[in-house]
């Protein structure tokens, strides 16, 4: 077992370097849509709530409510921000949860 765990600390290391790497070559990139997506209060209301915590219907009500835009307007820009590479999604049961992905950290 160790072995394998060593293994995996070793793939898990070398991912985060690729990572790195690429976040590091497209960083002019990566700020622009940050820029962009701070500026607009729906994403960036969006991204505050991408913790986990929240389903994405419960999430999605939210966002609507506190901000008076129209729940279809929030489930576009959710999809939007997914397609993007900005949040990545997880299953529990029926529910779906948004976390950010990191990408723009």
């Amino acid at each position: 077992m160790s072995k394998e765990l060593d293994t995996l600390k070793e793939i898990s290391y070398k991912l985060d370097q690729l990572i790195i790497l690429t976040k590091l070559s497209n960083r002019e990139i990566i700020e622009r849509y940050k820029t962009k997506i701070q500026g607009d209060k729906v994403s960036s209301r969006i991204l505050t709530y991408s913790d986990g915590s929240l389903s994405y219907s419960d999430m999605c009500k939210k966002v609507s409510d506190e901000l008076g835009v129209a729940e279809i307007t929030v489930k576009k820009k959710v999809a939007e921000l997914k397609e993007m590479g900005f949040l990545a999604t997880e299953r529990r049961g029926k529910q779906v949860y948004y976390n950010q992905s990191g990408l723009l950290e």
